[in-house]
Order: C-alpha cells, then structure tokens, then sequence
C-alpha cells in the first residue's frame, strides 16, 4: 500500500485519512459504525459513508467500501 493511498483524505469535513480508517479496521472496526466510532470519519456530513448516502457522486471512495474491500483481502473476517 502506497503512502500517496494512505494519506489520500476519505472524510473530507474532518481529514481523515485512508491510512486511519484502515488502521481501525486492522483495530477491530469491522462494520461503518464502528469505524465511524472509532475515527469520527462519516460523523459530519456523511457523505464518506456510503455511495448511497452520496447520491451526487462527491466522494471518491465511502467508509463501506474501504471495509468491503478489507474483507475481500481478508483483513477483516
């Protein structure tokens, strides 16, 4: 993984990071909400966190897929 992926800002209201979502799905966070309490990502405007929440296509990547993608890679079971 890249340092340009981790850095890459998914919650654009409070900057946070791939790099820290992923941390917190490596820490146990293994659904939204979780990874929501544990980064605050997806608390503001809520955008990030999925792309059904984004109906106007604003993000570039959501909470949801960052997790789905973890789980495919088997970071999380």
């Amino acid at each position: 993984m890249s340092s340009d992926r981790d850095s890459f800002e998914v919650c654009q209201c409070l900057g946070i990071t791939y790099g820290e979502i992923m941390e917190a799905i490596k820490n146990g966070a293994d659904t939204v909400d979780k990874i929501m309490d544990a980064t605050d990502a997806g608390t503001a405007c809520g955008l990030c966190k999925s792309a059904k929440e984004d109906e106007l296509n604003e993000r570039e990547l959501h909470l949801d897929e960052i997790l789905e993608s973890a789980k495919r890679s088997g970071i999380v079971k």
